[in-house]
């Protein structure tokens, strides 16, 4: 149908005035030349913005393959190994002031807590406290 009509506008802009039959007037010619490339024009405008459309499209499409694709490539390995070590080592932290509470007889749950979020800071932290008891008692 966009041919057909495409193709008829065409006839008619560029078809001698005697191919269109003689009931047009001058002036009711240029006037309906004058219409006939308007919608052409406007034809055009539409099949532009629906090329531009398209191809936008089809970058953002492409956009999202490339970071997809480089998404796997990073998370190919699985987890990191650095990443398993410090959690190893969050819980060996953890295990440790656990026994040495119980050891003592004395502290808190909070502390495994802490151990367990902070790993060796928290590890220190708890050892000073520790120490500072120790003193005390003396």
């Amino acid at each position: 149908m966009k041919r057909w009509i495409l193709s008829m506008v065409l006839v008619g802009i560029f078809a001698p005035p005697f191919a269109v039959g003689e009931e047009f007037g001058g002036q009711e010619d240029i006037e309906l030349q004058m219409e006939m490339h308007e919608r052409q024009m406007e034809l055009k405008q539409r099949e532009a913005k629906m090329d531009f459309e398209r191809r936008k499209a089809e970058l953002d499409l492409e956009g999202h393959k490339m970071k997809l694709q480089h998404w796997q490539k990073a998370h190919k390995g699985g987890a990191h190994p650095l990443l398993a070590v410090i959690l190893i080592v969050h819980i060996l932290a953890a295990v440790w002031v656990y026994q040495d509470i119980k050891q003592r007889g004395c502290g808190s749950g909070i502390w495994i807590v802490i151990a367990l979020l902070t790993g060796l800071l928290g590890t220190l932290v708890y050892a000073v406290v520790r120490l500072g008891d120790e003193k005390k008692k003396t």
